[in-house]
């Protein structure tokens, strides 16, 4: 069976790689950023029977035990 040209798919698919690398990395460093502003944030928190979340840095936590 004859195969079409694929071009210059294979540098292409690498050009994706390696921008998928920069923003997985780049959600890392906004997932640590998010924790550092929930760590020094004065919580206000909205209580349900589940759970407590904050309402300034949307902390929230489990108080279902």
């Amino acid at each position: 069976m004859d195969q079409t040209s694929t071009g210059n798919q294979g540098s292409h698919i690498l050009l994706l790689k390696k921008e998928m690398l920069i923003l997985h990395q780049r959600i890392i460093d906004l997932e640590k950023e998010v924790k550092g502003i929930q760590a020094r944030c004065k919580h206000v928190f909205y209580e349900t029977a589940a759970s407590r979340n904050c309402i300034k840095c949307h902390y929230a936590e489990s108080t279902y035990y």
